[in-house]
């Protein structure tokens, strides 16, 4: 079973730039994109997406931004340096009070010119892609019928002269609406707004570690009766391979736990992997963890 499960590739080293991890209503959220695909093809965290559209909110097929990381997976995050925990509630409230001095106005300042400057780019982007739409169906229409030639232009009785106005309103620079997934444009880059204290950053757990050490993505495990579902790669291209339920070293598992949750994991085609952290002991250094796997036969 070990030799089985080192074999595959870790994840890859984090890349300078703590990641902000939101703590809201005590839940650890993600709103940037940027960093869910970094957290996911780095550090091989899935989390759970929550978002869902204010038009439908009863809809639970399509959810999207943001993600809900479990506590563990921000403290792994933490402890490798690759993000940071802020709390929002105190932050935020502690931003809009510095809004009314002369440096909160330079910094709003500086917002809207990225925010139009980010809508300038949005607009440019849609010309391209609809010029080049265009010029696909132009080549389409070269092969059939030659066009014919548009009548020259005469004047009519009935049209109005184009009044001052109008022409100011067509030259007018006209750029499509922006909405800001994050506020991370108003906070300092420099520095790291709203952290919370190390002793308050969320328990760990050596069980998950482990795994997540080794390559293996992980979602939870509810709806096959266990703590996670173990992938041994991205859950887009792989089926989970076990289903892992994490105990206290000195726990008593039942009989009857082992036989169901083998039973249960054979049935969905997977293992039933169970294992827990060793105490403390001389010669034996913390986060050490025991895993054992179990495959009912004859099902």
């Amino acid at each position: 079973m070990a030799a089985m499960m080192t074999s595959t590739q870790p994840p890859q080293p984090p890349q300078p730039g703590p990641i902000r991890i939101s703590l809201i209503a005590g839940r650890y959220l993600l709103f940037s994109i940027d960093s869910v695909m970094e957290i996911r093809r780095k550090h091989g965290l899935c989390c759970v997406l929550t978002g869902t559209m204010p038009q439908n909110p009863t809809q639970n097929l399509f959810l999207g931004l943001p993600i809900e990381l479990r506590a563990e997976e921000a403290r792994l995050l933490v402890e490798r340096g690759a993000a940071y925990i802020a709390d929002e509630t105190s932050d935020h409230l502690a931003k809009l009070k510095e809004m009314s001095s002369e440096a909160g106005d330079k910094r709003r300042e500086a917002y809207l010119r990225g925010l139009k400057e980010k809508r300038r780019t949005a607009k440019r982007l849609f010309n391209e892609e609809k010029a080049a739409v265009k010029k696909m169906h132009e080549g389409k229409r070269k092969g059939g019928s030659k066009k014919e030639k548009a009548a020259p232009a005469t004047d009519s009785l009935f049209e109005s002269p184009t009044s001052p106005v109008v022409e100011a309103a067509a030259k007018k620079e006209v750029l499509p609406a922006i909405t800001p997934s994050t506020s991370s444009a108003l906070l300092d880059k420099d520095s790291i707004s709203g952290a919370i204290a190390d002793d308050e950053l969320p328990e760990s757990s050596a069980f998950y570690r482990y795994l997540n050490t080794r390559g293996y993505f992980t979602t939870p495990g509810l709806r096959f009766g266990g703590d996670y579902s173990a992938y041994p790669g991205d859950p887009m291209r792989y089926h989970a391979h076990f289903l892992a339920n994490c105990y206290s070293w000195n726990d008593k598992i039942p009989m009857l736990d082992i036989v169901t949750s083998g039973r249960l994991g054979t049935a969905v085609k997977k293992s039933f992997l169970f294992g827990a952290e060793r105490e403390e002991e001389e010669g034996k250094k913390e986060g050490d963890v025991r895993m054992f796997c179990v495959e009912w036969a004859g099902m």
